[in-house]
């Protein structure tokens, strides 16, 4: 079991990549090796941003919203999280580790959906939401990679009942997304892409590496 680090040397990392990727079930893993770590998740992770994830992920009518709409309420839900469970975390000397972050706003929304009039604003809401006093942006971000069709293949054979409004879409989009997430790692240098082809045990064993190299967590 690893031992926290002092506040200063807290981490806070996101773990991101399409659905079907695995990332899951390598978030599972670290949960039960390391259970000291603040794990949270995005749009969520409070009772607040939890309602907001209902609205913008789970409820099929924000399929039928405004880019734009979608777009802030994923910000809104982050805010949220920073301010009431991240930020508080962090200062405590917890490492928090989050299922999701602004790297999916960005291959998701952007890239995804096709919006790129929602580049700049992306990268203004980054610095409005991140560089606020105290606040922190993900010290590194672990992205699990895999060929799309892969990806949407996996999602597919999960069934009905585990699918939201973003799953479902056509196999290009799942394209889009993918290089949405390479792209983002263009603009922000503390990114890392795990192969999610590999098997479990062999990306939870690269993934501690990952964490070991970076002084976040020892095995």
């Amino acid at each position: 079991m690893a031992k926290m680090k002092s506040v200063a040397d807290s981490k806070y990392v996101v773990f991101d990549g399409m659905d079907g990727s695995g990332k899951g079930t390598q978030i599972e893993l670290l949960k039960k090796k390391f259970p000291d770590v603040v794990f949270t998740y995005e749009p969520g992770g409070t009772p607040f941003a939890d309602e907001i994830r209902k609205i913008v992920r789970d409820n099929p009518l924000a399929g039928k919203s405004t880019p734009l709409n979608n777009f802030l309420l994923f910000w809104a839900a982050r805010e949220e999280l920073l301010h009431n469970l991240i930020v508080p975390s962090l200062q405590s000397g917890k490492h928090v580790f989050s299922d999701r972050g602004d790297s999916s706003t960005f291959a998701y929304q952007i890239y995804g959906e096709q919006n790129s009039e929602l580049m700049s604003p992306f990268f203004e809401m980054r610095k409005l939401v991140f560089e606020k006093v105290g606040r922190q942006s993900p010290h590194l971000y672990i992205v699990f990679d895999l060929p799309a069709e892969v990806a949407h293949a996996r999602v597919m054979a999960a069934g009905g009942s585990k699918r939201n409004h973003f799953d479902t879409r056509k196999l290009d989009y799942y394209e889009r997304v993918r290089a949405g997430f390479r792209n983002f790692a263009a603009h922000v240098d503390t990114v890392v892409f795990m192969d999610a082809e590999k098997t479990p045990e062999e990306i939870h064993e690269i993934v501690l590496r990952a964490l070991a190299m970076r002084n976040i967590l020892a095995t």
